[in-house]
């Protein structure tokens, strides 16, 4: 990363929000990797990404961009996640598997969360969206995973599976995220909300103990956080 390259987030979510109502995906592109080789990959996504989503959608609903536009900055979006997954230096050494519950569809977030886990040198295995249970415990035991990270905008998608959700969370550290893990009344038995924050988030589960991760599924200060990091 060019760190002595300052990047102008403000005017790259412009030019982005631009290039949306455009629909010019080589700008896009274009400028998310500039801000990618600038800045890396944690203020690409939390400075210009996320924050374009979150505007796209308050556009949209006020009338002022169609639907053409939601799935056009989504499509555009995930097209450069692999570049936001740039190699990195060093073994990575731990493995983390993302998912969104059965009839969760809002994967996008969730993979950009993800992009942030690899610069930290997590091998991120992505399941998308919609995923059955069983399939992440299956993902889960293959790879002996170290973390698992589930995120989903309704309660609903946590709610009805308090069991499941607890059996999955004795077998290692398990982060719940988005809307609906922050409105649960009751957060699940051995699972953790991540905060509100993505680098906060990416560096909590970070912090994990990358030897015996079951031994310890919830990292210091990290249980009662009530606001949802990704979904």
């Amino acid at each position: 990363m060019h760190e002595h390259e300052r990047i102008d987030h403000a005017a790259a979510r412009g030019t982005v929000m631009g290039a949306v109502r455009d629909l010019d995906g080589g700008t896009v592109r274009d400028v998310l990797l500039q801000s990618l080789l600038g800045s890396g990959v944690d203020d690409t996504v939390t400075e210009v990404v996320i924050p374009v989503l979150r505007e796209v959608g308050d556009r949209w609903q006020s009338g002022e961009l169609g639907v053409l536009h939601e799935h056009f900055v989504s499509s555009s979006f995930r097209g450069v996640l692999g570049e936001l997954r740039m190699p990195v230096q060093g073994k990575q050494m731990r493995t983390v598997v993302l998912a969104c519950p059965p009839h969760e569809l809002h994967d996008l977030p969730l993979e950009l969360f993800g992009a942030m886990l690899h610069a930290r040198r997590w091998r991120v295995v992505s399941l998308g969206a919609n995923t059955p249970m069983t399939a992440i415990g299956q993902a889960v035991r293959f790879l002996n995973a170290d973390a698992c990270v589930l995120a989903g905008v309704r309660r609903s998608a946590f709610e009805s599976r308090m069991p499941s959700l607890s059996r999955l969370g004795a077998r290692l550290p398990l982060f719940l995220a988005g809307e609906g893990a922050a409105t649960l009344p009751r957060t699940p038995p051995r699972t953790t909300v991540l905060p509100r924050d993505l680098r906060r988030a990416a560096d909590l589960l970070d912090a994990l103990d990358g030897g015996d991760a079951t031994s310890s599924p919830h990292p210091p200060d990290a249980q009662h956080h009530n606001e949802p990091a990704v979904g």
